[in-house]
């Protein structure tokens, strides 16, 4: 089945399934693996800042909710595309760092 399958549907059915936020770039034999049970769902190399990011956002809030308009800075869960991940990076690093 999961031949029939390109790599955004194998990575929408991953995070379905509760199995993780697999990046855009992870092979597809990673996803498939995953997928099937014979391994993990690769990790998005974007995690770590997604991670910095949430415990930021949450805990400045009120100042930052005017900056990033539609975001509840569940960064972890949510699963922003890695574009918007790292665009608001960007922008809120050297606040973090």
């Amino acid at each position: 089945m999961s031949a029939e399958l390109n790599r955004t549907e194998l990575q929408s059915i991953l995070r379905d399934l509760d199995q993780g936020n697999a990046y855009r770039e992870a092979p597809r034999s990673q996803l498939e693996a995953a997928l099937d049970g014979t391994g993990a769902t690769p990790e998005c190399p974007l995690d770590p800042h997604r991670a910095e990011m949430e415990k930021h956002i949450q805990k400045n809030y009120r100042r930052l909710r005017t900056q990033l308009p539609g975001c509840d800075g569940r960064c972890t869960s949510f699963g922003c595309p890695d574009l918007i991940v790292t665009r608001c990076w960007t922008g809120i690093k050297d606040d973090i760092l």
